[in-house]
C-alpha cells in the first residue's frame, strides 16, 4: 500500500453505533463485529430483564460459519491516482451502524462481520419470558387468508 495524506474539507455523521469506525488516513488492519437480536413484538413492550436472557448461540444465524469471498479474479486495467494526496469535498452521511464503515484513505486488511436476527411475530413464541428457539409453523397463504 502506498502511503498517501488524505485532506477532507468536511464530514457530517449524525449518527454512529454498534462497532461502527469513522476513519481517515491510512490504515494497516480494520476488524469490526456486531450480532444483534431484532424483537418486533405484537404488543410493543419493553423488559429489561430479558436481554439477559438472549444466547445468541441458540440462533442459527449467529452460528453458521462465515462464507470467506472467492479470490478476486485477475483484472488488467490501467489507473491513475495522485501519488501524494487523497481529497475529498464533503461528505454527510445520516447514519453508520452494525460494524459500518466510512474509510477515507488506504486500506491494507479488512474483517467486518454484522449477524442480526429478525424475530417479527413474536406473539407465537408460547413463553414470552424464553427467547429459546421455538418452533413455529410456516404461515402459508392458506393461514393468511383465515385471518380476514
Amino acid at each position: 500500500m502506498i502511503p498517501r495524506t488524505s485532506e477532507v474539507n468536511h464530514i457530517h455523521v449524525r449518527s454512529i453505533l454498534f462497532s461502527s469506525v469513522v476513519n481517515v488516513g491510512d490504515t494497516g488492519r480494520l476488524a469490526a463485529f456486531s450480532q444483534a437480536l431484532a424483537i418486533q413484538k405484537y404488543e410493543p413492550t419493553f423488559d429489561s430483564a430479558l436481554s439477559g436472557l438472549i444466547n445468541f448461540p441458540n440462533y442459527q444465524a449467529f452460528t453458521i460459519p462465515r462464507p470467506r469471498p472467492a479470490p478476486p479474479k485477475e483484472v488488467t486495467m490501467q489507473s491513475f491516482n495522485d501519488p501524494a494526496y487523497i481529497r475529498v469535498g464533503t461528505v454527510d452521511i445520516l447514519g453508520i451502524s452494525a460494524a459500518g464503515i466510512l474509510h477515507i484513505g488506504g486500506i491494507h486488511h479488512i474483517d467486518l462481520e454484522s449477524r442480526v436476527k429478525h424475530i417479527r411475530n413474536y406473539r407465537t413464541n408460547p413463553d414470552p419470558k424464553n427467547l429459546d428457539i421455538v418452533s413455529v409453523p410456516p404461515v402459508g397463504r392458506s393461514m393468511l387468508d383465515q385471518d380476514k
